[in-house]
């Protein structure tokens, strides 16, 4: 479904890929480590960067290293072995598509000839379609900024479809879904996206990217969200994602079908990606 069919906005802040890879830790030599640093030197390592990137790293390429956390994958109603089975995930962000396929196709062969797999799923950044000034000052103003491997060691990746009937409404009532909803006394009968994922604003980053080619596409994913918070944070993200799948709450998910929730540690060399 094309973006500016259903109210939306088609302009385009800059690109997202997400390069997940299953590769047996006793292959991943020395050599290998080393090949990544050389694909990736030319690329910015968010690792060590606090607060937003400027614009010549945004145009050159930025690079995040995560290794996978045992134990801590959450499997949905959209299975995805691709994902659910990688134990590193490699995520690359520029201004420009280009330099992403370029080390995608520069990655892929060294994961291969170690009998790897390498699946990759890629998404846009947009300006907000849904976010009004009011809701900029709630939900963005004070929001979490970017920080250091150290200071966000998680990063956590939540792939969602929305349902046919989601895109077949009209814009308006999709956007109703974003705010509370009232009783005739002025009570609040269900908080709306908004008010269920208030509590992560202050503490957790979250990104956000868009299918490249639209929405309710047959491969791929509607949107992909991108989460990083400190360890001391990780209740207040599970608490945040159970108020926004409680369906009385947040009448929204009714129409959301997740993929997997990957959960990864930033780190911030390639030698410590297979290294648990």
């Amino acid at each position: 479904m094309n973006p500016a069919a259903l109210n939306l906005t088609t302009e385009i802040l800059g690109y997202m890929k997400f390069c997940f890879v299953q590769l047996d830790a006793a292959k991943a030599d020395s050599r290998l480590a080393r090949a990544l640093e050389t694909i990736g030197a030319g690329l910015e390592n968010m690792h060590s960067i606090e607060g937003n990137p400027g614009e010549a790293a945004r145009r050159r390429g930025r690079f995040q290293y995560l290794r996978a956390e045992s134990g801590l994958l959450a499997e949905h109603a959209l299975p995805d072995h691709g994902i659910a089975r990688a134990n590193v995930l490699i995520r690359l962000e520029c201004s420009t598509a280009a330099p992403l396929a370029a080390y995608e196709d520069a990655l892929r062969p060294l994961i291969e000839q170690r009998g790897g797999k390498l699946y990759s799923r890629m998404g846009i950044a947009k300006p907000r379609s849904y976010t009004s000034h009011a809701m900029t000052q709630f939900a963005y103003a004070h929001a979490q900024a970017p920080a250091s491997g150290a200071k966000h060691p998680f990063g956590v990746v939540t792939p969602q479809n929305k349902t046919r009937e989601w895109w077949a409404m009209d814009w308006m009532r999709r956007e109703s879904f974003f705010l509370p909803r009232y009783d005739s006394a002025g009570n609040i009968v269900a908080k709306g996206h908004a008010m269920a994922s208030a509590a992560g604003i202050p503490c957790i980053n979250r990104r956000l990217v868009h299918h490249p080619h639209g929405y309710g596409i047959n491969e791929g994913y509607d949107f992909i969200g991108y989460f990083e918070f400190a360890a001391a944070d990780a209740p207040v993200f599970r608490s945040v994602m159970a108020g926004l799948r409680d369906r009385d709450q947040n009448p929204e998910w009714e129409y959301v079908r997740e993929g997997p929730e990957w959960w990864g540690r930033r780190v911030g060399q390639a030698e410590d990606l297979w290294v648990g």
